[in-house]
């Protein structure tokens, strides 16, 4: 049955179009998107500049989060509409538990530089000893990205997370915790919060080592079934303007001055982390990662099997939660 608000509202924006609005005009008058601190990505300096607002036609609200779990509370609760650089990890264990949220694109491939674990110089523990963290307090941000490369490294290093004592903790508690003496290793990501482990830590692999080990980060986009429903437009309109700043930065052109700052990191440091993405172009994502059996359909497998709980099984099939409709 046809709804009649819809398709009100349908018409209402195809007359917009015609006068000349953007495809992006529909029934939201504000667009709510997460992104995290201390992750410096290409469309931050549209964000700044309000590119995003233009082309929406519509205000943006950005709101920053520390982890992509809370990223998700918030797309539940119906304040969030869109995740931008959201864990993999978290997105998984959001479907697992039938939350209605899509993934529409892939945000940022990085290694480990960008999520790492740091155990405390003062414990004397590296990789050759790694057996040694059992017993410890470990702290990780359960169910993020970071907590994949806990249980990735460990398999690397030899060492039972089972019979660690973990703490669940975000990035910036995890590094003042190690700072304090109060964990012997954190597992973390952002670059301030990895720096200041690394004032009393060493990685415990070091991000050769870890790609080598085959572990490295896929961070997405996603949004929640409903704005996806009723504002496609919309969603079409984040992925091309993010995309053409992706185009940007690969051709050199970013202002890595404004995303610095937006990203609350300085100048060195922001070209630091970058230097360890890649923002892939849509091509690359649609024939190598979000095709069937490509890069990032595996990974979500294989996650979704990791952290799938009796009561949150791992789907049979990811590829209904993943869409490829609005890349360019």
């Amino acid at each position: 049955m046809t709804n009649p608000i819809k398709v009100g509202l349908f018409l209402g924006s195809l007359i917009a179009f015609c006068l000349g609005a953007t495809i992006a005009n529909s029934a939201a008058n504000e667009v709510r998107i997460a992104f995290f601190l201390e992750w410096a990505t290409p469309n931050q300096e549209d964000k700044v500049k309000k590119t995003f607002d233009k082309a929406f036609g519509v205000p943006v609200k950005w709101t920053n989060f520390a982890t992509g779990g809370e990223m998700t509370e918030a797309m539940l609760s119906g304040d969030i509409d869109i995740s931008y650089s959201q864990g993999l990890t978290p997105f998984v264990n959001a479907v697992n538990a039938k939350a209605p949220i899509k993934l529409v694109d892939v945000a940022v491939l990085y290694g480990m530089g960008g999520t790492t674990c740091v155990v405390s110089k003062a414990s004397g523990i590296t990789k050759a000893n790694a057996s040694q963290l059992e017993g410890k307090k470990i702290a990780v941000p359960l169910g993020t990205m970071a907590d994949y490369v806990f249980k990735e490294t460990m398999k690397v290093v030899g060492a039972d997370p089972s019979k660690m004592k973990v703490v669940d903790m975000n990035p910036e508690d995890g590094s003042a915790a190690l700072v304090n003496g109060d964990v012997t290793m954190a597992c973390l990501f952002g670059g301030k919060s990895i720096k200041k482990a690394e004032e009393v830590g060493i990685k415990m692999l070091t991000v050769k080592e870890a790609k080598d080990a085959g572990i490295a980060g896929i961070d997405i986009v996603s949004v929640t079934n409903k704005f996806m429903k009723e504002n496609p437009g919309m969603v079409q309109t984040f992925v091309e303007v993010t995309h053409e700043a992706n185009a940007r930065w690969r051709a050199g052109k970013s202002d890595y001055g404004i995303i610095a700052k937006d990203a609350a990191m300085d100048l060195a440091g922001t070209k630091k982390q970058m230097d360890g993405f890649d923002f892939p172009n849509a091509s690359t994502i649609k024939s190598q990662y979000m095709n069937k059996g490509g890069i990032l359909m595996k990974y979500l497998n294989v996650m979704g099997n990791m952290f799938a709980t009796s009561e949150n099984p791992a789907l049979k099939d990811y590829s209904a939660v993943v869409t490829t409709k609005f890349l360019p």
